[in-house]
């Protein structure tokens, strides 16, 4: 078991201590409500920059070569990521280096420095890694990108939200400055420590290293895009073997009540390898390699996506098997037995949450930064919510989800204008 307790610095940071005794790691991450979604059309990508940033040198290294060399010196491992609204710094190492690794967050968190060299090699690491989204025409064709600002942003749902060329290139260590300035503040910053430590050791580490920090939060999250009253769609011509699809049915934000009744529908139509897309898109049909159905949550906002590729001659008759389960979905719900097996299945999931020192920091920080409950929503809490879905509660969320207009429908890759018309047909 676990054991859970929160502090509140007098510089308005907060730290999660999650004290797992039968283990041997320590898991040290920091969650700062920072990404695409703050961001202008103009400075997009600015919050992605400012993560690879963090480790170019700080107060305790030079560059970081030494930075990294530090963490492989004590056998830990370091990363870090963006996603829409939020950025995130974790470092796992064993727990007889947790004074160093603790140190090493600190640095990297509130060591910013944006020389001028080292901004160039970075924009360069960028390039790179955004090729990896873009098609041999030269088109930005992340997927995810485009369902997200297709059900959710004013503007472009093109517009690549970690940047293109004309804007990383644009950037420079002034911009960055004024970014970071603006959301690197303690209030508006979450550590997480989560692991096997003495918790007042631990404290007062952090107290030491976060506790002097200085800065005011003054950035704001706009508010998202929501009104739709009929199905979107987003082709996407791409020169490709295959085309890529996605369905996304707006639902439920993170942590809202039906949130776990989401998880359990998304786990029925396409959670595993018996389930229902699975079963008949894949073993039955011969469609697809691949397909899958999951939650998708954010703050204020969330959907239920259904993702998966095919070779193009099969194109509308993989449409065709995802919606006509969608429409069973809709009219029929799911039986006794379908949500018995579900449920023990995410409850099992659940619950092994509770074995992985990082899924606990990610579940408590998470949440933590994002909604700040008065109380915090535990894995076990989650996992005994399970238990207690009926089937009317199920058909009920199904029946609000899977609408027409809540749909919305991003395809990439080679199709023809009958394709598109069909499958539009079909969304109807």
């Amino acid at each position: 078991m676990y054991t859970y307790s929160k502090e509140l610095l007098p510089n308005g940071l907060r730290v999660i201590y999650l004290e797992i005794p039968h283990i041997h790691s320590v898991v040290m991450s920091a969650y700062i409500g920072v990404g695409s979604r703050y961001e202008e059309e103009k400075n997009l990508g600015i919050s992605h920059f400012l993560e690879h940033m963090l480790f170019r040198g700080t107060k305790l290294f030079k560059n970081s070569f030494e930075l990294f060399q530090a963490i492989d010196n004590i056998g830990g491992d370091i990363d870090a990521y963006t996603s829409p609204e939020y950025s995130a710094v974790i470092i796992q190492v064993h727990n007889k280096h947790i004074e160093r690794g603790i140190n090493i967050l600190g640095d990297i968190i509130f060591g910013q420095n944006f020389r001028s060299d080292d901004i160039e090699i970075e924009r360069r690491i960028i390039q790179e890694e955004m090729r990896q989204f873009v098609d041999v025409k030269g088109d930005y064709v992340c997927i995810d990108d485009m369902s997200f600002s297709l059900m959710w942003k004013e503007g472009s749902a093109e517009a690549p939200l970690f940047g293109d060329e004309k804007t990383i290139a644009a950037l420079r260590a002034k911009d960055l400055n004024i970014h970071y300035k603006k959301f690197f503040a303690p209030e508006n910053i979450v550590l997480c420590i989560s692991g096997k430590f003495e918790k007042d050791m631990v404290a007062h580490y952090v107290n030491e290293l976060f506790g002097n920090a200085q800065g005011k939060f003054f950035g704001q999250k706009p508010p998202l895009k929501t009104t739709q009253t009929e199905p979107r769609c987003l082709f996407k011509k791409s020169p490709s073997q295959t085309v890529s699809f996605k369905l996304c049915h707006k639902a439920y934000p993170y942590k809202h009540e039906k949130a776990i009744i989401m998880l359990l529908i998304a786990d029925v139509l396409g959670g595993g390898i018996s389930s229902r897309l699975s079963l008949n898109v894949r073993e039955r049909l011969g469609l697809v390699y691949d397909i899958t159905s999951y939650p998708t949550m954010f703050s204020d906002v969330g959907s239920i996506d259904i993702y998966t590729s095919t070779k193009r001659e099969n194109f509308e008759k993989t449409t065709k098997a995802v919606m006509d389960e969608v429409r069973k979905l809709y009219r029929e719900g799911i039986t006794e037995q379908e949500l018995n097996q579900t449920e023990e299945r995410v409850f099992s999931q659940t619950q092994l949450i509770m074995d992985s020192p990082l899924a606990m920091a990610n579940w408590f920080g998470i949440e933590e930064l994002l909604i700040t409950p008065e109380t915090p929503d535990t894995p076990e809490k989650q996992a005994q919510k399970i238990h207690n879905i009926k089937l009317e509660d199920v058909h009920r969320t199904i029946a609000e989800i899977f609408i027409p207009e809540k749909r919305n429908f991003i395809v990439v890759g080679t199709y023809s204008w009958l394709n598109k018309k069909h499958t539009i047909a079909m969304l109807k």
